[in-house]
C-alpha cells in the first residue's frame, strides 16, 4: 500500500516510516521546509514540503495514496496544551488534511489522538468510556474524533482514531521521565518526584509502530469498517514507583529519590483496557520495560559515569 504521514520526522513518526518501509509500503512524508529532522529518516521515503496551513492543498502535490496517517500537531509542549486558539487551528488543518487526503483517493484516515482525551480518571480506560480531558489539548483531540467521524464519512473514507498512551525508547526526549531518570540514575544525581502512586503504562515505540500498522491493514481490508477508536499501548500497567525502582535498580544508581517533592496539578493515572487492540494486533509488546531501559543506557550512556 502507499502511505502518507504527517509529522513523520517525530518520535513515532521516524519509527512508523521504518515500519512501513520494511514491510514493503510506499512512503509520502510531509515536513516543513527545513525541518531538522529528515536527517532521522531512512532513505527511500518521497519527501513532499508543507506547514499545517498548507495541509489542504496537499492533493496538488501528491497523486494518489491508500492511507493518510497525521501525526503531525502544534503545541504538544507544556506551553502550548492549554493554548485554546493553537489547539483549534490543529482541528482546522486535520480536518483540511482529511479533506485533501479524500481528493487523492485515500481508503483510510488514520489520527493520532491521545490518552489525554480520557482525563484525570482512576478507572481503566476503555475505548467508549465518556471522556472529561481537562486539558486543551485532550479537548481538542476528543473533538477531532467525533469531528473526523463524521466528516469522514460524508467524504466515503475510513476512519482510524488511535489513542496513544505513554511511549517510550532510545530515541525520546531529554526531558521525558525515562530518559530523565536515566540520565540523572547513571550519574547518582537526586531526583524529585511526584509520590508516583499512580498507575503507568509504557510501550515501546517499535511496539507502538508495529501495532498501528496492523491496525491500518485491519481496516483497510475490512469492508465493514467505518470509522473506531483504537488504544495504543501495553499490557503492562502498575504503579508508576515501580517503573521508577526498576530504573534505579537497572543503571545500578546510587541517587536519592524525593518521592512526593513534585505536585502535580492533576493526577493522571493511566491502566488502558487493551482487549480490543489485542484481538485485531495480537501480542501488544515484543519488548518489555527492562529490556528497553537496558537499549537506552547501552546506546546513550557511558556506563562508567
Amino acid at each position: 500500500m502507499s502511505y502518507i504521514i504527517t509529522g513523520a520526522t517525530s518520535f513515532l513518526g521516524v519509527e512508523l516510516v521504518q515500519t512501513f518501509l520494511q514491510q514493503s509500503h510506499q512512503v509520502t512524508v510531509i515536513c516543513r521546509p527545513g525541518s531538522q529532522g529528515l536527517s532521522h529518516l531512512p532513505k527511500g521515503v518521497k519527501t513532499v514540503y508543507a506547514q499545517l496551513d498548507e495541509y489542504g492543498t496537499l492533493d496538488t502535490k501528491i497523486a494518489q495514496a491508500d492511507v493518510f496517517v497525521h501525526l503531525a500537531w502544534a503545541g504538544t509542549g507544556h506551553d502550548g496544551r492549554d493554548a485554546t486558539q493553537v489547539q483549534q487551528e490543529n482541528i482546522a488543518y486535520s480536518l483540511d488534511a482529511m479533506r485533501a487526503a479524500a481528493k487523492m483517493g485515500c481508503k483510510l484516515f488514520v489520527m493520532a489522538g491521545s490518552q489525554a482525551e480520557y482525563g484525570s480518571t482512576t478507572l481503566p480506560q476503555q475505548e467508549e468510556m465518556p471522556c472529561a480531558p481537562f486539558s486543551e489539548y485532550g479537548k481538542a483531540k476528543l473533538q477531532m474524533w467525533e469531528e473526523g467521524k463524521q466528516l469522514a464519512a460524508a467524504l466515503g473514507m475510513k476512519y482510524l482514531h488511535l489513542r496513544i498512551f505513554s511511549l517510550f525508547g532510545e530515541t525520546d526526549h531529554a526531558w521525558t521521565l525515562v530518559m530523565s531518570c536515566v540520565d540523572k540514575m547513571l550519574r547518582n544525581e537526586p531526583m524529585e518526584l511526584s509520590a508516583c502512586t499512580q498507575n503507568w503504562n509504557f510501550l515501546y515505540v517499535n511496539d507502538a509502530a508495529r501495532q498501528i500498522s496492523a491496525l491500518c491493514n485491519y481496516a483497510v481490508q475490512r469492508e465493514d469498517y467505518t470509522s473506531e477508536i483504537y488504544q495504543i499501548a501495553s499490557e503492562d500497567t502498575r504503579p508508576l514507583k515501580d517503573f521508577v525502582e526498576r530504573m534505579k535498580i537497572l543503571t545500578g544508581s546510587k541517587s536519592d529519590l524525593h518521592y512526593g517533592a513534585v505536585v502535580p496539578a492533576h493526577l493522571v493515572s493511566l491502566q488502558p483496557d487493551m482487549h480490543k487492540t489485542q484481538a485485531v494486533v495480537g501480542s501488544l509488546a515484543e519488548y518489555d520495560f527492562d529490556a528497553v531501559i537496558k537499549r537506552i543506557i547501552d546506546k546513550h550512556y557511558d556506563k562508567s559515569i
